[in-house]
């Protein structure tokens, strides 16, 4: 009996964690939330009936579906509006690449187009993005990437004209994918990596200039989760008291 109490008490205390990451990231651009994944635990026995011995967690489950989209007016930010996530590779490690829906970017002092926290986006041919911040002596004037993924840039007083484009990832099963910090995510075998994609082909999705996606994560939905986790937890824990009280008396 107190073994079954003591797994739904880490049940409880598991999937009140993954809500509380949940709703810390609620306004983390390109966030996917998670869900706890539990299965029910058997106890050993020779009888065809085997009486259940509480449920462990399985793994933990990040829903991949968009968020919504939020205008920005900022050329650098860019959301996808299809299924296909952003490339990006650390500069001291080219070949680790990672891979995103946080179209948080920004240019820096070497033109390369980065991720906040500095990563390199990957072009469709999977090297890094840069500009010229001046070109023949004049300056850059103007800087957007177009619904095709093109970084179009201009010179001064001339017409934009397109330079390298950004690809974007498709996998079938990207619940499959490791979780790392920051909305970013490894590949994995079983995620499955369809292909990498020009933006708009294949469901990868055109590029959104001037917006980002927000987090999947509606509060309202883990705030009732997380309350009835934490009823959840406190019933366990009345019961363990109260087990406890009934073997004091049984031993008295």
């Amino acid at each position: 009996m107190i073994n079954i109490i003591k797994t739904a008490l880490n049940a409880a205390t598991h999937k009140i964690g993954v809500v509380t990451n949940n709703i810390a990231n609620a306004s983390t651009n390109g966030f996917k939330r998670s869900e706890a994944i539990f299965e029910d635990m058997y106890m050993q026995a020779s009888s065809p009936v085997h009486p259940g011995s509480g449920s462990t967690v399985n793994s933990n489950r990040v829903i991949h579906h968009p968020g919504n989209l939020k205008r920005t007016g900022v050329s650098t930010d860019i959301a996808i509006n299809g299924h296909g996530m952003l490339m990006f590779a650390a500069p001291d490690s080219i070949e680790d690449i990672s891979f995103s829906r946080n179209g948080s970017l920004q240019l820096n002092n070497d033109g390369f187009l980065t991720s906040n926290d500095g990563q390199f986006v990957l072009s469709k041919e999977g090297t890094p993005i840069q500009i010229e911040y001046e070109r023949n002596g004049i300056p850059l004037s103007q800087f957007n990437i177009n619904p095709q993924g093109f970084i179009m840039t201009a010179y001064g007083v001339g017409a934009p004209e397109p330079g390298a484009q950004v690809g974007l990832a498709y996998f079938d099963n990207p619940s499959a994918m490791k979780q790392l910090g920051n909305g970013h995510f490894l590949a994995t075998p079983d995620a499955s990596l369809f292909g990498i994609f020009t933006p708009g082909d294949n469901g990868t999705g055109e590029i959104r200039s001037g917006n980002l996606e927000v987090s999947n994560v509606d509060l309202v939905s883990e705030l009732v989760t997380l309350i009835n986790s934490q009823q959840a937890f406190s019933a366990a824990g009345k019961a363990i008291q109260a087990d406890n009280d009934m073997i004091a008396k049984l031993t008295k």
